[in-house]
């Protein structure tokens, strides 16, 4: 569409002045006095226009004004009024006009030409046989000066007003326009916001008929027509607008018929073909046709018809296709949100499939080709699948030291992680009160000794059996603190590293019966533990083998085998994971052997068998989506 850019506003506002330019140079010279026979002979006004002066106004028409121009440039050069001789008949007055809409912004400024319109040049001729006496012409010279200073006052009053009419103009027409908009856009269907369009057009312009058209392919189909809920499509004067309506969409331009005062040139469209234009004002009888395309950038949408009994003024065209602009792209929208979800969806498709077969998109193009490639390289590759899983370094056994009995700890010789040999003393308990109680005990069976032959001396055999039974219950309790004091120090019952019990903490405090001191593993036969997520527990069998790296040791492999799958599960981070047990290979070991540390963490790979790439990089997302459809739909 086009649009009325800011060189054809600024055209038509020049044009404005210079033809109140010229009126008003008209009237000021004509209405001029003579004082003391000094007569206005000649008049130029010089306007500004895109940063060039050029005359604008020539008083009277058939006058050459050669020397007016250059004293007009001078005027505009230094700003201010001057006068001038000419030649020996001749003085000229030059003025220049200023822009008073800016005088309160320019008075502060160094340059005052920024804010001059223009420039006014007058010619006075001197009376016969007074050349010589210009200083007695000086009062007369000095009212045409002032007079021109007031005539030039009333030229900026009138530019200033002609300034101000066109910002209203500008603004009233923004402001309909933005309220047909707001009423375009207020509605949420296309056929609405069509109708909203038409009939609000119709009414503002005084139109006999508006009908809106929309492109289907490479011709256009009308949609609306204002004042009309329904309408054949197949009438001789719907087929006539829509071909007025594709004559406009062919050329982009809007075509007006008849053109009587020329606004198509002024449009900038040149010469437009109008056949279809004018065979639609013969069969309806009208006087004007005007049709506006809808362009959407470049692209053709539609346009929109107008027929009234007047002609089309060239600020109403202007107005027009700047409305067209605004609700071409809202219209669109809506005409793209109404289709069906199915139609929606293949319009998407082909689109991309366009981005795809046409030209450009060479992005597009080239990450479809990676990942072509990528899919033809899964489907035909084949690897090792893995399972991974957490895995921990756990002792094949391990065995518990316990307090002997109740008591306190005297002393401790050894802390977790040190290493302990068969027969190695770990700790030691207080032996002070066993001490004391196997000498009472010894004491008493020293007594009852000493009663035992003195009853039997006297023959006593009663007494005799009880002191008996009374020096065994003796006997028992010493054998008792014998083997507490024989276990009052702990030792290692094998070789091996300390896991658990550091007692430096608890130095002189008491102990319980069976209560666990100290834990110990052998410095071989270790076994792993894998936590094996639940999507793939399924792939995972006895004696498979695997692969095995410790946080400690990350730049070693330790091969093992799996031995064992066990009922454990356990959660972590949400899911599920199942507890399987596997043997750490004895004969690769070799010195790692030495570093290994029950408690240890890392990571184990499990190999599961050869399988194609893409099924290995797919598997979770095909566990998931068949989880998803048979939850869904059984």
């Amino acid at each position: 569409m086009q649009l009325a850019d800011n060189s054809s506003l600024a055209i038509r506002a020049w044009q404005d002045n210079a033809q109140g330019a010229q009126a008003w140079l008209t009237r000021h010279c004509q209405g001029a006095p003579s004082p003391q026979g000094v007569t206005l002979s000649e008049g130029v006004v010089l306007w500004q226009h895109e940063r060039q002066w050029l005359p604008v106004a020539l008083w009277p028409t058939q006058a050459d004004g050669a020397d007016l121009l250059a004293l007009a440039d001078d005027v505009r050069h230094s700003g201010r009024g001057m006068v001038i001789q000419l030649d020996d008949r001749h003085i000229g007055l030059g003025y220049p006009v200023r822009d008073v809409g800016q005088e309160g912004d320019d008075a502060a400024s160094e340059e005052p030409l920024g804010s001059l319109l223009g420039a006014v040049a007058l010619r006075v001729a001197l009376p016969k046989g007074q050349e010589a006496s210009q200083e007695a012409l000086q009062p007369a010279l000095v009212a045409l000066m002032s007079r021109l200073e007031d005539g030039v006052a009333v030229l900026e009053r009138d530019a200033l007003a002609r300034h101000h009419q066109g910002t209203q103009r500008a603004q009233r027409e923004l402001a309909g326009h933005l309220e047909l908009l707001a009423a375009v856009l207020a509605e949420r269907r296309f056929t609405n916001a069509g109708m909203q369009l038409v009939t609000r057009l119709a009414a503002s312009l005084g139109a006999e008929r508006v009908t809106l058209g929309w492109r289907r392919g490479t011709s256009t189909r009308a949609v609306q027509v204002s004042h009309s809920a329904q309408f054949n499509r197949k009438m001789n004067r719907i087929r006539a607008t829509e071909a007025a309506m594709d004559e406009a969409l062919d050329q982009r331009a809007s075509v007006m018929w008849p053109d009587q005062e020329g606004h198509q040139a002024e449009l900038g469209h040149g010469s437009v073909v109008s056949r279809a234009h004018a065979a639609l004002l013969d069969m309806t009888g009208g006087d004007a046709v005007l049709s506006l395309p809808c362009l959407d950038g470049e692209k053709p949408r539609g346009a929109i018809t107008i027929e009234r009994e007047r002609g089309f003024s060239y600020d109403e065209i202007i107005a027009l296709e700047s409305l067209m602009a605004l609700c071409t792209r809202a219209l669109e929208e809506k005409r793209l949100n109404d289709r069906a979800l199915p139609i929606k969806l293949a319009v998407a498709c082909g689109d991309q499939l366009a981005k795809v077969v046409g030209p450009g998109h060479l992005g597009i193009k080239l990450a479809l080709l990676l990942l072509a490639g990528g899919v033809a390289f899964g489907s035909l590759a084949t690897g090792t699948d893995s399972v991974a899983a957490d895995a921990t370094l756990e002792s094949r056994e391990q065995r518990v030291v316990a307090a002997p009995y109740r008591g306190y700890i005297d002393q401790t010789l050894v802390r977790p992680g040190d290493r302990v040999e068969a027969g190695q003393t770990l700790a030691l308990m207080d032996t002070r009160e066993l001490l004391l109680e196997r000498l009472q005990w010894q004491s008493e069976l020293a007594q009852f000794a000493g009663q035992e032959q003195e009853m039997r001396a006297m023959g006593d055999r009663a007494a005799l059996n009880v002191i008996a039974a009374q020096r065994d219950q003796a006997d028992a309790r010493l054998a008792l603190v014998e083997s507490r004091l024989a276990r009052a120090t702990l030792i290692a019952p094998f070789d091996g590293v300390l896991v658990s019990g550091d007692l430096t903490q608890r130095l002189g405090g008491s102990v319980e019966p069976g209560e666990e001191l100290y834990r110990l593993s052998p410095l071989d036969g270790f076994r792993i533990e894998l936590e094996v997520p639940e999507a793939r527990i399924d792939d995972i069998a006895v004696g498979q083998r695997a692969e095995l790296v410790l946080a400690a040791m990350t730049d070693t492999r330790l091969p093992m085998t799996i031995e064992r799958l066990t009922p454990q599960t356990r959660s972590s981070e949400g899911s599920s994971r199942f507890v399987v047990e596997a043997q750490l290979d004895e004969d690769a070991l070799g010195d790692v052997r030495e570093s290994l540390r029950p408690g240890m963490q890392g990571v184990g790979r499990i190999d599961v068998g050869e399988r194609r790439k893409l099924a290995i990089w797919t598997q979770e997302l095909v566990d998931w989506l068949r989880l998803s459809a048979w939850r869904w739909w059984g």
